[in-house]
């Protein structure tokens, strides 16, 4: 279970903000990034790591390498009666799926999708429509991403 924010001081909180950038930064210039030696900067990200304040380290690919050439957000709203957790689950065996969230609003969720071209964005949404039973969907190309 992770701390409460209150617990992380000042300095767990530029960690954190510096790790989001680069996670392979080295404990020598983490250390001197928030004036600590390198063996306390070490210590107090080992420190958050088992604390579950830091729940894990990921790497970032290039959709565009992986012949995903098309990014777009998905809104999706299920029929009434459909089975959350079944849908929830067949959702996440999709390679297409990079974020997917259940979301209030007009729709039950908004999904982040990269695919294969146009082609491939069709596939999905058909897909969704057909096999998992979603009722309605408006799709959003994204143009530009801005942050994150």
């Amino acid at each position: 279970m992770a701390l409460e924010s209150s617990v992380l001081d000042t300095v767990d909180r530029r960690i954190l903000g510096i790790l989001r950038t680069d996670a392979r930064i080295s404990w020598r210039d983490l250390g001197d990034r928030v004036h600590l030696s390198p063996t306390s900067a070490a210590d107090r990200v080992r420190r958050m790591e088992r604390e579950g304040v830091i729940e894990g380290y990921g790497v970032r690919v290039d959709p565009a390498a992986l012949g995903r050439t098309v990014r777009a957000v998905v809104d999706a709203s299920l029929g009434a009666g459909d089975q959350i957790d079944d849908f929830e689950a067949r959702l996440a065996q999709r390679d297409e799926v990079t974020f997917a969230a259940y979301v209030t609003g007009t729709a039950d969720y908004s999904i982040i999708v990269e695919c294969e071209g146009a082609e491939g964005l069709d596939a999905f949404v058909r897909w969704l429509r057909a096999d998992a039973g979603v009722a309605r969907t408006e799709t959003k190309l994204l143009l530009r991403v801005v942050t994150g």
